[in-house]
């Protein structure tokens, strides 16, 4: 039985490659496009394109000049040869210093809030802009510096203790440098 069946079906494959047609193909019961020819589906497919464009024909009526490229450079090859991609622009570049951003960041806050503290004629509204500005200083600052104090008191290394020294007095030194700007701007009233 097995037989007759496989011989069957190798003899519809012969036939069906020696006209070079495969009639066989996978239909799908939820094809949307079944029983129609390409171009019905090209109609279709053109119609539902134009049915959901019809929202956005106010913003394509604009005018606006035809862009050639979509990026700065037309090529990869350009790019490869532009002053952004030479050794001697990458050699002026400097890394990113990323605690130094943040650090700039915070003082930032920091001025924010003593401006907004020097506005603020309630007396309770300035003691909560002051706490926003000690908590501040404490999150960014004051904490980090407590447990660089305790890991200082835990090491015997001296290269780590040195290390930790210097670590410690830049945070001291941005402790300080956020009381000046308090000093500085704040109106005690």
């Amino acid at each position: 039985m097995k037989q007759t069946i496989s011989g069957t079906v190798d003899r519809w494959i012969e036939e069906q490659a020696r006209h070079g047609v495969f009639v066989l193909k996978v239909v799908k019961k939820n094809d949307p496009w079944q029983g129609m020819d390409d171009e019905e589906i090209e109609d279709r497919r053109e119609f539902i394109k134009c049915y959901l464009l019809k929202d956005f024909e106010l913003l394509f009526m604009t005018p606006s000049s035809p862009k050639e490229y979509d990026s700065w450079f037309p090529s990869h090859q350009e790019f490869m040869e532009s002053a952004f991609n030479t050794y001697d622009f990458q050699r002026m570049q400097r890394p990113f210093d990323k605690y130094g951003y943040r650090v700039r960041k915070v003082m930032e806050q920091v001025k924010d809030l003593v401006l907004l503290h020097s506005c603020i004629s309630q007396p309770e509204g300035r003691k909560n802009i002051r706490a926003r500005f000690e908590a501040l200083v404490n999150s960014e600052f004051r904490d980090p510096l407590l447990s660089l104090v305790d890991r200082y008191k835990r090491t015997f290394d001296e290269e780590r203790r040195a290390k930790l020294r210097y670590k410690i007095a830049k945070l001291n030194q941005h402790i300080l440098e956020c009381k000046r700007v308090w000093e500085r701007y704040a109106l005690n009233l």
